[in-house]
């Protein structure tokens, strides 16, 4: 008896120090507030108002048909308690959770989609995301600010060759570049859009591995000159402009030694 209240006391002082210090910690430290409080209090939300949003959205399904036969005349009605799709196990994820969504026949991620204003303000988060990797199943992904506000290093995947992590996407996950699975890729945008800062992400993740990069730079060496080093070869336009020379003519220099590691240059 005397155990059970002293873990009824240190339950209650717990609680009360994480409430006293949450202001503070959300401010200072906003992904362990997450973790401590944020989090927990998101599931609770999610689970008590999961069947009511289901409902006023039109989400639910009841398990009997809206008419029946009387005798000769087919009535038609709403049904008393409609069953919502069944929810999994929110999943905690960096400064938000993920929550899988088995579907009702019939049903597809549209419907949720159309949904997602609904869940936001009933769930009180900063937006929320559908996704559908799998056949009668979607993905609800809850974020509890815009990761994009103060973005952070994202988190450094199991390096692959060819595979490159060069930012965040605006759901706050990796954007990881695989170049076995899209080997061709076009950057393209406006000035000051970021293309020369995803071509020195791409740059700084590639050439520790086991590849061989080759630059060829229109600009005279202006954009990739500064990664030369790290380039097998890099090919530029380059002119005087004492020779006269035409000024689209390009120029290469040597390559350099592979840059992986253990590798030797040939002599």
């Amino acid at each position: 008896m005397i155990v059970l209240q002293l873990l009824w006391v240190v339950l209650l002082a717990t609680v009360l120090i994480l409430l006293s210090t949450a202001p503070g910690l959300r401010r200072n430290h906003p992904y362990a507030w997450w973790c401590l409080i944020g989090y927990p209090v998101a599931v609770v939300r999610v689970r008590v108002t999961w069947r009511r949003l289901t409902t006023n959205l039109g989400l639910a399904v009841a398990k009997r048909p809206g008419r029946a036969l009387l005798g000769d005349m087919v009535v038609r009605g709403d049904p008393l308690r409609a069953v919502p799709p069944r929810l999994g196990i929110p999943k905690l994820r960096r400064g938000g959770l993920d929550v899988a969504v088995r579907l009702h026949p019939g049903q597809v991620p549209e419907h949720f989609v159309s949904a997602v204003e609904a869940l936001t303000h009933a769930w009180r988060a900063h937006a929320v995301r559908v996704f559908s990797d799998e056949r009668g199943f979607v993905t609800l992904s809850a974020l509890a600010w815009d990761p994009l506000r103060a973005p952070v290093v994202p988190y450094q995947l199991k390096q692959r060759v060819l595979r490159a992590v060069v930012g965040l996407l605006e759901d706050g996950r990796a954007w990881v570049i695989d170049f076995r699975r899209a080997p061709h890729w076009l950057i393209v945008g406006a000035t000051r859009s970021g293309k020369s800062t995803l071509i020195a992400s791409l740059v700084k993740e590639l050439a520790p591995q086991r590849v061989a990069l080759f630059g060829i730079d229109l600009k005279g060496g202006m954009e990739l000159s500064l990664f030369e080093d790290r380039l097998s070869a890099l090919a530029s336009t380059w002119s005087s402009p004492d020779s006269g020379s035409d000024p689209t003519s390009a120029s290469a220099s040597p390559p350099c030694a592979p840059s992986w590691p253990g590798a030797s240059a040939a002599g």
